[in-house]
């Protein structure tokens, strides 16, 4: 998982059963079908991703959605929101960085929270990640009625093209996932 990650408020967005039939974008995916990422492997390929499961996550500030899949044997998990147009990230990350990953601690998360200050920010891989937002967030995994909460901090870097996803569940460590921008015109859905 990796947040509403796209900033601000947001507004209602469709859910899959009410988007436009004949629809190829990644809002038709379900489960089975093949979402195809043009250029997006490191020799420029295409992707190929296999779609495993489709969740819904739910917040004061909106509602998206995330798929999961594989492209052959590399995991890539794709978010998107539909308010004010089409916004997608994507991760190929094979499993959640501990907190120290991405040069915070317990009590740095505590008073960025406290604090709510857009002052806040984080570095990673020699970018900066400045603090958007955290907030209390529900999964609901597989798009299923009963949700599951746990609490979220968002990053972003300045273009709002990368953003550093911190994650924490009850009774579980912090996770933190790293994400970027994908042009929803480098996706397309082929169903099952």
């Amino acid at each position: 998982m990796f947040r509403s990650l796209f900033g601000g408020k947001k507004g209602r967005r469709q859910s899959g059963s009410e988007s436009a039939r004949g629809d190829d974008s990644i809002r038709s995916a379900r489960v089975g079908d093949v979402v195809v990422i043009s250029g997006f492997s490191p020799s420029l390929e295409d992707a190929y991703v296999v779609t495993e499961k489709i969740n819904r996550y739910e917040s004061s500030f909106g509602k998206w959605y995330d798929l999961v899949g594989s492209d052959g044997d590399r995991p890539i998990a794709m978010e998107w929101s539909d308010d004010g147009g089409l916004t997608i990230f994507v991760s190929t990350q094979e499993s959640p960085m501990a907190l120290s990953a991405v040069g915070l601690t317990d009590d740095e998360l505590v008073r960025m929270d406290e604090e709510q200050s857009l002052d806040n920010f984080l570095e990673y891989e020699g970018e900066r990640y400045l603090y958007s937002n955290s907030y209390e967030v529900f999964r609901f995994e597989d798009d299923r009625d009963e949700g599951e909460g746990f609490y979220l901090w968002e990053f972003f870097t300045t273009g709002r093209e990368k953003t550093i996803a911190v994650v924490k569940w009850e009774g579980m460590p912090f996770e933190a996932y790293a994400s970027e921008a994908l042009s929803p015109d480098l996706v397309s859905v082929f169903k099952k």
